[in-house]
């Protein structure tokens, strides 16, 4: 599939990314690497991982780390996997790191239906303006089949996160387990199957001596009834058919 940049986009993504440290791991510190994107990679496969040679399409890779690692442990269930940024500077740094990379708005994608097996996104959807035309993308040019992982509205330390400077100004609005629901549900062409909604990883950026503490407790607030849902991201699969 051929990159498609437009040099006339003026992009604030270098003043969000770095090429070689993500947004991420700008906010979480050395859990991101340590613990955050394993979890990230281990999550894919287990959507993805009885598959074999599938295409995907993963929305606003940012700086690709997390791309590079689920490339990183492909044991032949992806074919072909096409990253995109909303971002002219984006496009271009995935690109220079060796991922096919294409310049797209996740809320106007430039392909035609069913173009991919699957859509996988990973913390995108709570920063766009129209989470139900992203939805309706994803499933247009998927193949029945969706990941997210994304801001958990019901976590009140998360909730309070999104008054920070740096979260205000990269646009952070967390929703409801059920308005993430809606925003696919509510698409006329499409039929949902089956939505799969589960708390997500609570790290934050802490001391090095403190790290295996954290790691710990990410490891174990998932299982736990009720406080569960105080995790700071919510995982998202959806399948669905054309109606």
């Amino acid at each position: 599939m051929t990159k498609k940049f437009d040099k006339n986009i003026k992009s604030s993504w270098e003043k969000i990314h770095k090429s070689d440290l993500s947004w991420r791991s700008q906010l979480i510190g050395e859990i991101d690497k340590a613990f955050v994107i394993p979890r990230y990679v281990d999550l894919f496969y287990s959507v993805f991982g009885k598959n074999k040679g599938i295409s995907i399409l993963e929305l606003g890779a940012g700086n690709g780390e997390l791309s590079q690692a689920i490339l990183a442990k492909n044991l032949g269930q992806i074919s072909y996997y096409l990253v995109s940024e909303n971002y002219f500077q984006g496009a271009i740094s995935l690109a220079s790191h060796g991922l096919p990379s294409v310049l797209a708005d996740a809320q106007m994608l430039p392909f035609c239906d069913h173009s991919f097996d699957g859509v996988v996104v990973f913390d995108v959807m709570h920063h766009v303006d129209h989470p139900h035309k992203m939805a309706l993308e994803m499933m247009r040019v998927g193949g029945g089949r969706c990941l997210l992982v994304e801001s958990n509205g019901l976590s009140i330390f998360r909730k309070l996160l999104e008054y920070t400077p740096g979260r205000r100004a990269a646009g952070e609005r967390s929703y409801s387990p059920w308005a993430y629901r809606h925003f696919f549900e509510r698409q006329t062409r499409f039929n949902v199957t089956k939505f799969t909604i589960f708390p997500f990883l609570f790290p934050f950026k802490c001391p090095h001596w403190f790290l295996p503490t954290l790691v710990t407790f990410n490891q174990l607030i998932e299982k736990i009834p009720i406080l569960r849902w105080q995790c700071s991201s919510v995982a998202i699969v959806v399948e669905y058919d054309e109606t």
